[in-house]
């Protein structure tokens, strides 16, 4: 359980910063994904949920509308690269 809680830490603190970034760059759109994802992982318990969700949450880092294929700044750069490596650890098994 302790993995767990350190694995829901990096992608809240990772949520928090792509939230902050969004804000300081007026990125309406990467701001409600923030939010929507902090939603999703408050729920989460265990193990098994926090798999599932960090894998549904990876979709956006593939491309398409809506994905984090195009960041535009550095600091929105470093911001999606935490929460993708954050999720990428979550969503293995162990």
């Amino acid at each position: 359980m302790a993995h767990t809680e350190q694995l829901l830490l990096e992608i809240r603190g990772a949520l928090d910063q792509l939230s902050r970034t969004a804000q300081a760059e007026q990125d309406s759109s990467r701001g409600t994904v923030a939010r929507n994802l902090a939603v999703t992982f408050s729920g989460v318990m265990d193990r098994s949920t926090l798999r599932d969700a960090a894998r549904e949450s990876l979709a956006l880092f593939r491309g398409g509308m809506g994905s984090f294929q195009d960041v535009g700044t550095a600091p929105m750069a470093d911001a999606v690269q935490r929460l993708h490596r954050a999720l990428s650890r979550a969503s293995q098994r162990w």
